[in-house]
């Protein structure tokens, strides 16, 4: 059973999802042109103290911006889209931080927006005058309640993150946290959130035989996801069938480790938090156009900004469309999503926002992998090689629904009360192989089917209050809420023999299908369940100066669980209730700045996994109990513009379920023991930000080793495959070329990992160390426009992404591939 929920079945039935390109076209141009209503108005921030000399001389914008910052001493933020190819006619004098600022920015069609933190600024483009108005090019302040938003910055970090409970820097959390910008997104061409995490640091994807991914850090499966902060449940009777579109995101935020102050029941993998795009307050439209290797296209339209004249109320709409095969025979996709959201300032410090999230999949997809031989050895069968079936199909929806209300009391306290609800579904169908192939003969894979009608609703209401204090003399912070997360999953599912043989050099791909009807009628396996899980939980966390370099992180979340499964039909027990009531899960850390750059840290952090397992008395075993000790470094560099630690970890994670081979079972013929125990050590080291001008960089590594403390024959673990390879090296790096070559930049990484197997019945099955390059040119054509070339695996190097068993489940990595991209912003 796996556990990272999942929705009900259905096909993409939608006309708007099989759209004809020049129909699709038609639509985005149409969208683009509907006209939004006045921007926002702007507050003026008060001078800078003190006049500064400045000589600048006229020069391309991205120069002189270098030089402005030096002479104030201030950090002035810009994407590369915004500067590439613009002049400033420079600046010479003495002025203020503000006054320089405009006077160099005047006549760039761009404008200064001072950080909602105080410190530094970014640039926006100049809202437009009307007919015989003239306006000067003021500083403004854009009011924005998520200062941790990495839209528009072009940056590859971001000072300040929402998953760790309340705003803070990243040196504020005495864990490890990787994100991952909206500008590192669009550089990689990340749009999904597979490829997202197969970029950070530490994470490696397990491809999952039944449709999705499974997610690994750590060496522990990530179970753990949240949207805006909010936990998401997740549940599927079969593999993992969770896919999700970036299109709507502004980042992902990911904390490695045990996170049971945030979420509760979970594995001490990592969390990993989506956050959705909001509304500005300003008027944008960006288009995208892209068109790459196996027919892959794709069109996506962003729109956005105030829909009064007082800019209290704010729309943003997103849609996106995409038309796919894939470097296998046989196989196609077509997904879609759409994005609403509005936010609307009840007054001066209240907002509310809600938003709905619709994404469809339509599929011809290859699934279960290829096999080895039955000693393990590689086939060396061609990468284009599939042995699915042209009936295949796998088809999902996913619709969310949320609503947020934030509330600023004062400058220290604020409140946050959000709802969500999400319907998944997933219908899918499709022929699939298993059997190790014998040396000799060349058989040995025989033919199966599978039949899945999934769907699932999860709700969700979540609470948080983040406040600031004074005590003894020095000020403190504190944040507390409370959660409930339900759960109704509704599944069908039935696995048959087709008792065909499959010639794995020549497989046939036009295998008669079997009905619905007959699939159920003669399955080996089968089940049609209702599966309900709730988790309520409170949590508080506070973080304490006890003296100017040194900060206290103290806290706690109990959580209530339980998850009950029936037959649909008969509603019997399908599988044994269980629940956990008032489980504490305790979360510290110590802070010690050693000056404004750099601080250290040691902190602990725990979380619980539910089981359901029996002991010998017929009681459902403790739950299994995660533990991460950390200690790192952290460092914010250049103005915050570089964020970049190492730490060394611990997990520790006992009372796994290990069969019982001496008591007499009371209930069932097998019970268990809650004796395993397994570690997980090593070392996490990253680096994200601008290092030098016009210089981006993004570089984690990660050194993990496994192994058990207890019980080391039991195999029934992930610990018996290398999901965490030794070592992992994630790398990309993006440079604006300097003068006239500014409108050009060019970006290049490495995807490198140690080698990894899988042992099953003895039989290993391995491949070594390999490592992927990517590279990218960029063109900046004009303050509207851009075009990118993305070439992934530039040296063509064959691997299996995924390492299986003996008779199934390894899929190669892509080929070497081209994509190029057209973006517009208006």
């Amino acid at each position: 059973m796996a556990t990272r929920q999942s929705s009900s079945p259905s096909a993409l039935s939608s006309p708007w999802m099989r759209p004809a390109p020049l129909r699709l076209a038609v639509h985005l141009a149409l969208a683009a042109l509907a006209p939004l209503a006045a921007p926002a108005a702007s507050w003026a921030q008060s001078a800078s103290a003190g006049d500064i000399a400045f000589a600048i001389s006229p020069s391309p914008l991205d120069v002189a911006l270098g030089q402005f910052g030096v002479a104030a001493k201030v950090t002035v933020a810009a994407s590369p889209e915004l500067t590439r190819g613009v002049m400033t006619q420079g600046l010479s004098g003495r002025y203020t931080a503000e006054q320089g600022l405009a006077q160099l920015l005047a006549g760039t069609g761009l404008q200064a927006v001072a950080n909602a933190n105080g410190e530094g600024y970014r640039l926006r483009r100049a809202p437009q005058n009307a007919p015989g108005v003239s306006t000067l090019a003021p500083v403004t302040v854009l009011g924005q309640a998520d200062s941790a938003v990495t839209e528009g910055s072009g940056s590859y970090t971001s000072r300040f993150v929402t998953i760790g409970k309340g705003l803070q820097t990243l040196k504020e959390i005495p864990q490890s946290v990787t994100v991952v910008t909206r500008q590192r997104m669009d550089d990689q061409n990340a749009n999904t959130l597979d490829e997202v995490l197969a970029n950070a640091t530490g994470m490696t994807l397990y491809r999952s035989p039944m449709g999705g991914s499974y997610v690994y850090s750590r060496g522990f499966r990530v179970d753990s996801y949240q949207f805006d902060g909010v936990n998401r449940a997740f549940y599927y009777p079969q593999a993992d069938s969770f896919t999700s579109n970036t299109v709507i995101l502004d980042r992902v935020e990911i904390i490695r480790g045990a996170t049971g102050l945030m979420q509760g029941a979970g594995s001490p993998s990592a969390a990993v938090n989506l956050v959705r795009k909001r509304p500005l307050a300003e008027n944008q439209v960006q288009m995208l156009a892209s068109g790459g290797s196996w027919n892959n296209y794709r069109a996506d339209i962003d729109a956005t900004g105030p829909l009064n004249e007082s800019g209290t109320l704010r729309a943003r709409g997103v849609a996106s469309y995409n038309d796919r095969e894939y470097f296998y025979d046989g196989a196609d996709s077509r997904s879609g999503v759409l994005y609403g959201a509005l936010s609307y300032d009840l007054g001066p410090a209240t907002t509310l926002t809600g938003g709905v999230s619709y994404e469809e999949l339509r599929s011809t997809p290859f699934f279960h992998g290829l096999p080895h031989y039955s000693n393990g050895d590689d086939i060396g069968l061609k990468r284009s090689t599939s042995l699915g079936q042209d009936w295949n199909r796998w088809n999902g929806k996913q619709t969310s629904v949320f609503a947020e209300l934030a509330h600023r009391f004062n400058k220290d306290w604020s409140l946050r009360l959000t709802g969500t609800s999400t319907q998944e579904s997933n219908d899918s169908k499709y022929a699939f192989t298993e059997g190790a192939v014998n040396p000799q003969t060349g058989l040995g894979p025989m033919l199966y089917a599978g039949l899945f009608d999934l769907s699932t609703h999860n709700k969700a209401l979540n609470l948080d209050v983040d406040g600031a204090f004074e005590a003894l003399g020095r000020k403190h912070s504190v944040s507390f809420g409370a959660s409930i997360n339900e759960l109704t999953s509704k599944n069908d599912f039935a696995l048959n023999r087709l008792n065909r043989a499959v010639n794995v050099w020549n497989p046939d791909h036009h295998v008669p299908e079997p009905s619905d009807d007959w699939m159920r009628e003669n399955a080996y396996r089968s089940a049609a369940t209702v599966v309900k899980m709730k988790q309520t939980g409170v949590y508080g966390v506070g973080r304490f100066s006890l003296a100017d370099p040194l900060t206290l992180v103290a806290g706690a979340r109990v959580s209530w669980y339980e998850n009950t499964s029936r037959y649909r039909d008969s509603g019997e027990q399908y599988s044994d209730p269980y629940k956990d009531n008032g489980v504490v899960t305790p979360y510290g850390g110590l802070i010690y700045a050693f000056n404004p750059q750099w601080s250290g840290y040691v902190s602990y952090a725990q979380i619980f996994e539910p089981q359901n397992s029996l002991d010998a008395s017929g009681k459902v075993l403790d739950p299994i109990v995660g533990k991460n000790y950390e200690v790192g470094i952290k460092g914010e560099l250049l103005d915050g513009r570089v964020n970049t630690s190492v730490a060394l970890f611990r997990i520790d994670q006992k009372n796994r379920a290990q069969q019982d081979l001496v008591g007499n079972c009371t209930v069932g013929d097998i019970c268990y023991l809650s004796s395993g125990k397994v570690r997980s050590q090593g070392l996490d080291a990253e680096i994200s930000g601008e290092v030098a001008p016009g210089w981006q960089l993004f570089a984690g590594y990660t050194f993990n080793t496994l192994k058990f403390l207890d019980d080391t024959t039991v195999t029934t673990t992930n610990f018996g495959r290398t999901v965490t390879p030794k070592h992992i090296l994630r790398l990309w790096s993006d440079y604006r070329l300097p003068g006239n070559l500014s409108a050009w930049s060019l970006g290049a990484g490495v995807n490198y990992q140690t080698g990894s197997y899988t042992e099953t019945r003895g039989v290993k099955v391995s491949q070594g160390s390999y490592a992927v390059w990517n590279a990218r040119v960029g063109y900046q054509i004009n303050k509207h426009w851009s075009a990118a070339l993305n070439v992934n695996n530039i040296f063509d190097k064959t691997y299996y992404q995924t390492i299986g068993a003996p008779g199934w489940g390894s899929f190669y990595g892509d080929p070497r591939n081209a994509t190029l991209t057209v973006r517009g912003t208006f």
